[in-house]
């Protein structure tokens, strides 16, 4: 009996007794940096905004600052190549709604232009209608769509698109102001020309 007692002990006292185990530090097997990160980062970041801004300027110095603008357009359904959608915030506090969608060939241009009328409720293309309440313009060329919205300065526009060369024979360029009436433009002979002009 005295035997299983030992035993017990000797097994109660080895189940106590604490394991050792190695602990391995990860660091000391780590290349180390040379980098303090305590110290403040220096590197400068570059804020893409920042940059749109500037491109932008070189058009129109009265830009203070520029917001990429989340909301998704009509004309987005059409799956343009490349979209840029933009508001610019004016010196003045006005502000102007910028979107430009580049699509793959003429007939999808043509396509997201048509339907984009179709959803405004024209009557028919170069219609002496409202298309909404907010001044706007919208210039169509083959492959481009480039939509405008808010404080508009049209002759502004229309001559940045003579300097950029933006806008070949046939484009069309449509602007209506505040409450007013869409008028339509197409460019012939390096002339804008009012439709009803034809």
């Amino acid at each position: 009996m005295k035997f299983i007692f030992y035993i017990s002990i000797l097994l109660v006292f080895a189940a106590c007794q604490e394991k050792k185990q190695k602990v391995i530090n990860i660091s000391d097997r780590t290349p180390k940096s040379d980098r303090n990160y305590d110290a403040p980062d220096t590197t400068q970041r570059v804020d893409s905004t920042e940059i749109d801004l500037k491109r932008f300027q070189r058009w129109n110095p009265e830009i203070s600052r520029v917001r990429a603008l989340e909301r998704r357009h009509f004309l987005e359904r059409f799956q343009p190549e490349k979209s840029e959608k933009f508001v610019w915030y004016l010196n003045n506090n006005d502000s102007l709604e910028y979107e430009r969608y580049v699509y793959s060939d003429s007939i999808v241009t043509k396509s997201a232009f048509y339907n984009w009328l179709d959803r405004t409720g024209m009557s028919y293309f170069g219609a002496d209608e409202a298309i909404q309440n907010e001044a706007f313009a919208i210039l169509y060329t083959d492959t481009v769509l480039l939509r405008l919205s808010g404080s508009l300065d049209f002759k502004f526009w229309e001559n940045l698109f003579e300097e950029q060369d933006w806008m070949d024979e046939g484009d069309y360029w449509i602007k209506q102001r505040k409450y007013g009436r869409a008028k339509w433009f197409v460019l012939k002979e390096d002339k804008l020309k009012e439709l009803t002009d034809r």
